[in-house]
C-alpha cells in the first residue's frame, strides 16, 4: 500500500487525484518537488482532511524569482488557489532544498522538514499538526529539534512552546 492509499478514507478521491497529476506534470518539465501541506501530514501519521493540494518546488518552476516571483508558463494551469498551491522553498529555509525530488511516486516531505514548515508559518493548524505528528512519535522530538537546530534555530523556541502544550 502507498502512502497516498493510506489517506484515501480522509481525503476526497478528487484531491489525490489532483496530488498525482500534478506531481507528474511536474516530473515532465523536470522541476523538482514535494508535497507539503496537509496531505504531507496525513502521510507523516496523522490523517486528516484537506481540500486542497500544497506542493513546494525549485527555482525551475519559475520564470522570473525576482522582483516578482512569474510561474513558468506551464505550470499557470496547475496553480489554482484553493486546489492547488505551488510555493517555492522560503527564502529563510534554503536547506528545504534537499527536500525536493523527481521520482515515479509523488515525494513527499521528510517530517521534520515539514515541521519546519509548520512552525515557521504557526497558525493554530499548524501548531496542532505539530502537535499530532510528534505526539504520536515522541522519540522523533530530538531529531527534530537538531534538525531545526540546524537550520532553523530561530523556531526552536516555537517548537517548545508547541509541545508544552501537547503532553
Amino acid at each position: 500500500m502507498s502512502e497516498i492509499d493510506a489517506l484515501k478514507e480522509v481525503v476526497s478521491p478528487a484531491i489525490l487525484k489532483r496530488a498525482a497529476a500534478v506531481s507528474e506534470r511536474l516530473r515532465e518539465l523536470e522541476i523538482p518537488h514535494a508535497l507539503v501541506g496537509g496531505l504531507a501530514v496525513g502521510i507523516h501519521g496523522h490523517p486528516r482532511a484537506t481540500r486542497d493540494v500544497d506542493v513546494m518546488v525549485g527555482e525551475e518552476a519559475f520564470a522570473s524569482l525576482a522582483p516578482v516571483l512569474v510561474y513558468r508558463e506551464e505550470l499557470v494551469d496547475l496553480a489554482r488557489t484553493g486546489s492547488t498551491d505551488i510555493m517555492c522553498i522560503p527564502e529563510s529555509y534554503p536547506g528545504l532544498a534537499d527536500e525536493l525530488r523527481l521520482g515515479d511516486d509523488i515525494p513527499v516531505i521528510s517530517l521534520r522538514g515539514l515541521i519546519l514548515l509548520k512552525l515557521d508559518a504557526f497558525r493554530a493548524r499548524d501548531r496542532e499538526d505539530v502537535r499530532a505528528l510528534l505526539g504520536r512519535a515522541p522519540d522523533r522530538v530530538l531529531g527534530v529539534r537538531d534538525y531545526l537546530q540546524a537550520h532553523a534555530p530561530e523556531l526552536v523556541h516555537r517548537l517548545s512552546e508547541v509541545l508544552a502544550n501537547s503532553f
